[in-house]
Protein backbone atom coordinates (compact mmCIF):
# COMPACT_ATOMS: atom_id res chain seq x y z
CA UNK A 1 0.00 0.00 0.00
CA UNK A 2 0.90 3.44 -0.60
CA UNK A 3 0.81 6.26 2.17
CA UNK A 4 -2.23 7.68 0.54
CA UNK A 5 -4.34 4.55 0.67
CA UNK A 6 -4.90 5.16 4.47
CA UNK A 7 -7.60 7.61 5.88
CA UNK A 8 -6.34 7.83 9.12
CA UNK A 9 -3.05 8.05 11.52
CA UNK A 10 -2.53 6.69 14.89
CA UNK A 11 0.73 8.07 16.02
CA UNK A 12 2.80 7.57 19.08
CA UNK A 13 3.04 10.58 21.24
CA UNK A 14 6.17 9.87 23.21
CA UNK A 15 9.19 9.54 21.19
CA UNK A 16 7.67 10.46 18.12
CA UNK A 17 5.86 13.32 18.80
CA UNK A 18 7.09 14.39 22.17
CA UNK A 19 10.76 14.37 22.90
CA UNK A 20 9.84 11.87 26.09
CA UNK A 21 13.52 10.72 26.55
CA UNK A 22 15.30 14.16 26.59
CA UNK A 23 11.96 15.34 28.92
CA UNK A 24 12.95 12.50 31.83
CA UNK A 25 16.70 12.96 31.46
CA UNK A 26 16.33 16.67 31.68
CA UNK A 27 14.12 16.03 34.80
CA UNK A 28 15.78 13.67 36.58
CA UNK A 29 19.31 15.90 37.38
CA UNK A 30 18.52 17.31 40.73
CA UNK A 31 18.65 13.11 41.52
CA UNK A 32 21.76 12.75 39.40
CA UNK A 33 23.91 15.22 40.97
CA UNK A 34 24.08 13.78 44.24
CA UNK A 35 25.62 10.47 42.80
CA UNK A 36 29.57 10.24 43.01
CA UNK A 37 30.39 9.04 39.42
CA UNK A 38 29.12 10.09 35.83
CA UNK A 39 26.09 8.11 34.67
CA UNK A 40 25.61 8.04 30.41
CA UNK A 41 22.33 9.25 29.18
CA UNK A 42 21.23 5.92 27.38
CA UNK A 43 22.51 3.63 30.91
CA UNK A 44 20.17 6.07 32.77
CA UNK A 45 16.97 5.84 30.63
CA UNK A 46 17.73 2.27 29.91
CA UNK A 47 16.93 1.65 33.73
CA UNK A 48 14.35 4.07 34.27
CA UNK A 49 12.64 2.74 31.05
CA UNK A 50 13.20 -0.86 33.00
CA UNK A 51 11.39 0.35 36.26
CA UNK A 52 8.38 2.31 34.18
CA UNK A 53 8.03 -1.65 32.49
CA UNK A 54 8.06 -3.32 35.68
CA UNK A 55 5.67 -1.16 36.94
CA UNK A 56 3.21 -0.66 34.03
CA UNK A 57 0.61 -3.71 35.58
CA UNK A 58 -0.13 -1.61 37.37
CA UNK A 59 -0.93 1.51 35.21
CA UNK A 60 -4.89 1.75 36.35
CA UNK A 61 -4.00 1.81 40.26
CA UNK A 62 -1.07 4.56 39.74
CA UNK A 63 -1.98 6.72 36.94
CA UNK A 64 0.95 8.11 34.18
CA UNK A 65 1.92 10.77 37.61
CA UNK A 66 1.82 7.68 39.92
CA UNK A 67 3.98 5.38 37.24
CA UNK A 68 6.53 8.48 36.94
CA UNK A 69 6.80 9.23 40.44
CA UNK A 70 7.32 4.71 41.75
CA UNK A 71 9.93 4.72 38.79
CA UNK A 72 11.65 7.80 39.92
CA UNK A 73 12.08 5.94 43.55
CA UNK A 74 12.92 2.42 42.06
CA UNK A 75 16.08 4.26 39.52
CA UNK A 76 16.77 6.20 43.00
CA UNK A 77 16.94 2.83 44.76
CA UNK A 78 18.97 0.79 41.66
CA UNK A 79 21.38 3.73 42.07
CA UNK A 80 21.62 4.05 45.87
CA UNK A 81 20.25 7.39 46.48
CA UNK A 82 18.18 9.16 48.67
CA UNK A 83 14.80 10.63 47.00
CA UNK A 84 11.83 11.78 48.85
CA UNK A 85 7.95 10.90 47.70
CA UNK A 86 7.44 15.03 47.25
CA UNK A 87 10.85 14.82 44.83
CA UNK A 88 9.25 12.19 43.04
CA UNK A 89 5.84 14.06 42.24
CA UNK A 90 7.95 16.77 41.31
CA UNK A 91 9.83 14.84 38.78
CA UNK A 92 6.42 13.28 37.86
CA UNK A 93 4.39 16.94 36.98
CA UNK A 94 7.38 17.61 34.48
CA UNK A 95 5.33 15.77 32.09
CA UNK A 96 3.73 18.95 31.22
CA UNK A 97 7.33 20.92 30.38
CA UNK A 98 8.70 17.68 27.70
CA UNK A 99 8.98 19.21 24.62
CA UNK A 100 7.82 18.82 21.25
CA UNK A 101 10.26 17.48 18.18
CA UNK A 102 11.07 20.55 15.96
CA UNK A 103 8.83 18.73 13.17
CA UNK A 104 6.02 17.57 15.04
CA UNK A 105 3.81 20.87 14.48
CA UNK A 106 4.52 21.28 11.11
CA UNK A 107 4.12 17.54 10.53
CA UNK A 108 0.64 17.55 12.37
CA UNK A 109 -0.79 20.49 10.70
CA UNK A 110 0.05 19.16 6.97
CA UNK A 111 -1.26 15.57 8.18
CA UNK A 112 -4.47 16.72 9.02
CA UNK A 113 -5.07 18.06 5.57
CA UNK A 114 -5.26 14.24 4.26
CA UNK A 115 -5.93 11.99 7.54
CA UNK A 116 -7.62 11.83 10.70
CA UNK A 117 -4.91 12.54 13.03
CA UNK A 118 -5.51 10.03 16.30
CA UNK A 119 -2.50 9.79 18.94
CA UNK A 120 -1.71 6.98 21.33
CA UNK A 121 -0.39 8.53 24.72
CA UNK A 122 -0.50 8.04 28.42
CA UNK A 123 -1.80 10.95 30.71
CA UNK A 124 -3.32 11.93 33.74
CA UNK A 125 -6.42 13.78 32.65
CA UNK A 126 -5.44 16.97 34.19
CA UNK A 127 -2.79 16.97 31.66
CA UNK A 128 -4.45 16.01 28.42
CA UNK A 129 -6.15 18.88 27.55
CA UNK A 130 -2.80 20.97 27.12
CA UNK A 131 -1.32 18.49 25.37
CA UNK A 132 -4.58 18.50 22.42
CA UNK A 133 -3.79 21.93 22.11
CA UNK A 134 -0.05 21.55 21.85
CA UNK A 135 -0.84 18.70 18.85
CA UNK A 136 -3.68 20.07 17.53
CA UNK A 137 -6.29 17.47 18.10
CA UNK A 138 -9.81 17.43 19.54
CA UNK A 139 -9.60 15.27 23.24
CA UNK A 140 -11.49 12.48 21.72
CA UNK A 141 -9.11 11.56 19.20
CA UNK A 142 -6.51 11.28 22.49
CA UNK A 143 -6.20 7.59 23.36
CA UNK A 144 -4.75 5.54 25.84
CA UNK A 145 -2.11 2.75 24.72
CA UNK A 146 -4.77 0.70 26.74
CA UNK A 147 -8.08 1.65 25.07
CA UNK A 148 -6.70 -0.30 21.88
CA UNK A 149 -8.87 1.14 19.19
CA UNK A 150 -7.66 -0.78 16.60
CA UNK A 151 -9.59 -3.41 18.42
CA UNK A 152 -13.13 -1.61 19.66
CA UNK A 153 -15.28 -2.46 16.52
CA UNK A 154 -17.73 -0.58 18.05
CA UNK A 155 -15.52 2.49 17.93
CA UNK A 156 -14.36 1.75 14.53
CA UNK A 157 -18.15 1.43 13.25
CA UNK A 158 -19.14 4.47 14.94
CA UNK A 159 -16.22 6.35 13.13
CA UNK A 160 -16.69 4.80 9.92
CA UNK A 161 -13.03 3.25 9.85
CA UNK A 162 -11.44 -0.12 9.56
CA UNK A 163 -7.98 -1.31 11.01
CA UNK A 164 -7.07 -1.67 7.38
CA UNK A 165 -7.79 2.21 7.24
CA UNK A 166 -5.47 3.17 9.85
CA UNK A 167 -1.47 3.69 9.51
CA UNK A 168 0.40 3.39 12.90
CA UNK A 169 3.10 5.26 13.25
CA UNK A 170 5.34 4.17 15.68
CA UNK A 171 8.47 4.19 17.23
CA UNK A 172 11.02 1.31 16.90
CA UNK A 173 10.48 -1.65 18.25
CA UNK A 174 6.89 -1.57 17.84
CA UNK A 175 5.51 -5.00 16.01
CA UNK A 176 3.78 -4.39 13.11
CA UNK A 177 -0.66 -4.90 14.35
CA UNK A 178 -2.08 -7.45 12.55
CA UNK A 179 -5.02 -5.54 10.36
CA UNK A 180 -3.66 -1.94 10.50
CA UNK A 181 -0.58 -1.15 8.16
CA UNK A 182 2.44 0.09 10.33
CA UNK A 183 5.17 3.14 10.06
CA UNK A 184 8.17 2.97 12.09
CA UNK A 185 9.55 6.76 12.74
CA UNK A 186 13.34 5.70 13.61
CA UNK A 187 14.65 8.99 15.37
CA UNK A 188 18.48 8.77 16.34
CA UNK A 189 18.12 4.51 15.54
CA UNK A 190 20.74 4.54 12.69
CA UNK A 191 20.37 1.85 10.61
CA UNK A 192 17.59 0.43 12.27
CA UNK A 193 16.02 1.00 8.85
CA UNK A 194 17.92 -1.19 6.94
CA UNK A 195 16.11 -4.50 8.81
CA UNK A 196 13.00 -2.89 9.35
CA UNK A 197 9.87 -5.19 9.59
CA UNK A 198 6.98 -2.44 9.27
CA UNK A 199 5.75 -1.30 5.46
CA UNK A 200 7.57 2.26 5.92
CA UNK A 201 10.59 2.73 7.76
CA UNK A 202 11.39 6.56 7.74
CA UNK A 203 13.45 9.00 10.00
CA UNK A 204 11.32 11.45 10.97
CA UNK A 205 7.92 13.16 10.94
CA UNK A 206 9.14 15.56 8.97
CA UNK A 207 10.12 12.32 6.47
CA UNK A 208 6.99 11.45 6.81
CA UNK A 209 5.64 14.64 5.14
CA UNK A 210 7.77 14.54 2.52
CA UNK A 211 7.35 10.78 1.48
CA UNK A 212 3.60 11.80 1.72
CA UNK A 213 4.30 14.48 -1.65
CA UNK A 214 6.29 11.77 -3.09
CA UNK A 215 2.97 9.82 -3.04
CA UNK A 216 0.99 12.26 -4.13
CA UNK A 217 2.91 12.62 -7.61
CA UNK A 218 2.67 8.99 -8.24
Amino acid sequence: MYLTDYRALLIDCDEVLVDRDSGIWTALQPLLENRLGTLGKEEVLAEFNDAVHTLYPRFSELGFSGLLCFAHRQLAERFGLKASWEEGMSFARSVGNWSLFEDAPGAMLYLRKFYRLLVYCDRDAEDREQLCERLGIVPEDLFSRASKPLEDSAWLLANNLEPKDILQVSGPPDEPPESAGLCLICRGHGNYTHQCPADFCIKSMADLVAQHQLSLRR
